[in-house]
């Protein structure tokens, strides 16, 4: 009897713990050349293509690399050489109509081509720059970033 209810009391403790731990895909690699790595919790996991991507996921490319991402709403992000981008935020949630789009770029290039929640909701989307932010107002950007060292 005391062994059931411990084992009960620690279910209770641990199972919300678990079903977080389960959080949703927001998109995945369709393509990538050279060094692609994602930093995660912060461990660093070498991507290849179809692994899949998730909120607060850091992308970054190696010196001669390049990665393609397709996100859930079908929005496309290319990554050149050396560069790097947080997703700080994606909700994409059509149902209940919540669309958010948040990235940060450190460094390197990127091309971005809208998806649904650009087309939709393009106040939701943000892409943040050492120097400014950029607001969609358009379906497609190319960006530069330089580190002044």
């Amino acid at each position: 009897m005391k062994r059931l209810f411990i084992l009960c009391f620690m279910m209770m403790i641990l199972f919300p713990y678990a079903s977080m731990a389960e959080e949703s895909p927001i998109g995945n690699i369709k393509t990538s050349k050279g060094d692609v790595v994602v930093i995660r919790s912060g461990k660093q996991i070498p991507l290849s293509i179809g692994d899949r991507l998730f909120q607060n996921d850091t992308i970054r490319t190696g010196a001669a690399s390049s990665a393609g991402i397709i996100f859930e709403d079908n929005t496309i992000l290319s990554l050149g050489p050396d560069s790097e981008i947080l997703i700080d935020k994606y909700v994409f949630a059509p149902e209940k109509g919540i669309f958010s789009m948040i990235a940060r770029i450190a460094r390197g290039t990127a091309s971005y081509l809208s998806g649904i929640i650009g087309k939709q909701s393009p106040e939701s989307v943000k892409f943040q720059t050492p120097d400014a932010t950029i607001g969609i107002r358009g379906t497609h950007f190319l960006v530069k970033v330089d580190l002044c060292r």
